[in-house]
């Protein structure tokens, strides 16, 4: 009497049972795998961009530029005719590096924005994803750092306290890119000197 070579349909069913079983477990670990390699590409080249700015201070006597809140609608808070793209103040230092300014969770589509930038990443909008704080325009960390901040009766900053430079942030994401779908994500910030954080200081 011949072996039995193939197999039973019971067989290739307990099979293909254990495969998607598997596939079930495995699928949810890659997509937050994928998610925490996007982070760690958005935090160094974050990074990148904190070296890029101390290489623009360098050049400007410690002054932080003056860059337009969001370019692609006007030049606020310039007065300037043109817009001044954050992209173009660090064009320097990036010159050979165009996506630096580009977070991998900063898609098109990704984040509701109003007309004219509809359905537009903010990257493909403002040549960066990352919004620079506007606030520190002209001034040098010191100078920042010796400003009362927060609004007045704010509870957590008294008038007299200062800021240390080394806690400034001087760039973030636009918006909350990093997070799971339906719940709110978190930014990322960079420092004058150069770390990389999820929250403001």
């Amino acid at each position: 009497m011949a072996k039995r070579n193939a197999f039973t349909l019971i067989e290739l069913l307990v099979v293909v049972s254990i495969i998607a079983l598997l596939i079930g477990i495995l699928l949810p670990s890659l997509k937050a795998v994928r998610g925490q390699a996007r982070r760690v590409t958005c935090a160094t080249q974050l990074h990148q961009v904190g070296i890029a700015m101390m290489t623009y201070m360098q050049d400007s006597r410690d002054r932080m530029p003056h860059v337009s809140y969001m370019p692609s609608i006007d030049p606020a808070p310039l007065t300037t005719a043109e817009p001044v793209y954050f992209a173009d103040v660090l064009s320097v230092g990036i010159s050979k590096q165009a996506n630096l300014l580009q977070c991998p969770d900063d898609k098109p589509g990704g984040t509701d924005r109003p007309i004219p930038n509809v359905g537009k990443s903010f990257f493909e909008s403002e040549r960066s994803s990352y919004e620079y704080r506007w606030g520190l325009a002209g001034l040098t960390p010191m100078e920042f750092s010796q400003r009362p901040h927060g609004p007045p009766g704010h509870p957590h900053m008294h008038p007299e306290q200062k800021v240390s430079p080394n806690t400034i942030w001087f760039a973030r994401d636009y918006d909350n890119f990093h997070g799971k779908a339906g719940q709110i994500g978190a930014r990322r910030y960079v420092y004058i000197d150069g770390h990389v954080s999820d929250f403001e200081n």
